[in-house]
């Protein structure tokens, strides 16, 4: 399978900023972060261990901190790309479009409503969570009014988390937003006007550039194998068949089978790998349970999934969200 990457780009400039936060990480954390150039990539589980250090710090407000301090220039090429668009709606649309660039540590999206624009963010980590959503929330808020070249707010922003800090410290990113928290999804919400407001002057010339750079390293980071590619279909729509699967990559069930056998794999076995982890991780989140799982990986029903949990993880559903609470 894929190993899980993120661009190093955000968590060098976190690292750039602490200092002036008066955050002090372990020295061999900070090492292993900077020893990783600015065109790789950084392993997934490192950028966890970054925000299980920050958390570890007991500071609730420090992702909203952590977004105030950053600035447009901390970021890196996608950044760039973000920053040379006219307006919100079209930074977002390029966000969605490249948030493979990012990394596999969530998704954005965005819907239409009579209340205005909604940007949805899905986060597929597992460690910490709540200062690390606001972090990402809180860097949409301040990038839109960079973007927009005016200080625009949302008009609601909304966290699955409970509230971690103080409400001042989020009306001085969000302003006078509705705040909503324990909710389903974590989003915000933009006005109409805002969405194509646009206050400054673009370099389309810089804009293309930024997006063909972008287009380049997107190819780069499409999976070369079949076992990549089969994981990163499943990732999304873990309840496909391999029938499905390899339609979708225009090659021959037999075909595929042999170019998995290759690598030590049957479709069975990796299908089961993914699933697996996909399950653990969505059960650490919170956000789904027994039902819902075995909707979402395509069993006929509860019983079937359960003794697919059971033969991936050697325990059964409840006991393993026991053990997660005792952790």
């Amino acid at each position: 399978m894929t190993t899980n990457s993120v661009t190093p780009g955000f968590s060098k400039a976190i690292l750039h900023i602490l200092p002036a936060l008066d955050v002090q990480l372990d020295a061999n954390l900070y090492q292993q972060i900077q020893k990783f150039p600015s065109e790789g990539r950084l392993p997934m589980a490192l950028q966890d261990a970054l925000w299980q250090a920050l958390t570890d710090l007991n500071d609730n407000e420090l992702g909203l901190k952590i977004a105030l301090s950053l600035k447009p220039d901390s970021y890196d090429m996608l950044g760039y790309l973000l920053f040379s668009c006219p307006t919100l709606g079209d930074a977002v649309d390029s966000l969605i479009a490249y948030s493979a660039l990012i990394g596999e540590g969530g998704k954005f999206s965005k819907s239409h409503s009579k209340n205005g624009w909604k940007v949805t963010f899905d986060a597929f980590f597992s460690t910490p969570t709540a200062i690390r959503i606001e972090a990402v929330l809180a860097c949409v808020a301040c990038g839109a009014k960079w973007i927009s070249g005016a200080p625009i707010k949302p008009k609601v922003v909304a966290f699955t988390h409970s509230q971690q800090g103080n409400i001042a410290s989020y009306r001085a990113i969000f302003g006078d937003a509705e705040l909503l928290f324990n909710t389903n999804e974590n989003y915000l919400i933009y006005h109409d006007d805002d969405w194509q407001l646009q206050q400054r002057n673009v370099n389309q010339a810089v804009q293309q550039q930024m997006q063909s750079l972008a287009e380049q390293q997107l190819k780069q980071l499409q999976p070369q194998s079949y076992v990549d590619k089969v994981s990163a279909i499943l990732l999304k729509q873990p309840n496909l068949k391999r029938e499905q699967i390899s339609n979708l990559l225009a090659v021959s069930e037999r075909h595929l089978n042999r170019k998995l056998a290759e690598k030590g794999y049957s479709f069975k076995k990796l299908s089961d790998e993914v699933r697996c982890e996909l399950a653990k991780k969505l059960i650490r989140q919170g956000s789904a349970n027994q039902a819902h799982l075995a909707l979402y990986f395509g069993y006929v029903d509860e019983s079937a999934f359960a003794k697919a949990f059971k033969r991936w993880t050697g325990v059964g559903f409840k006991e393993y969200k026991k053990t997660l609470e005792n952790e």
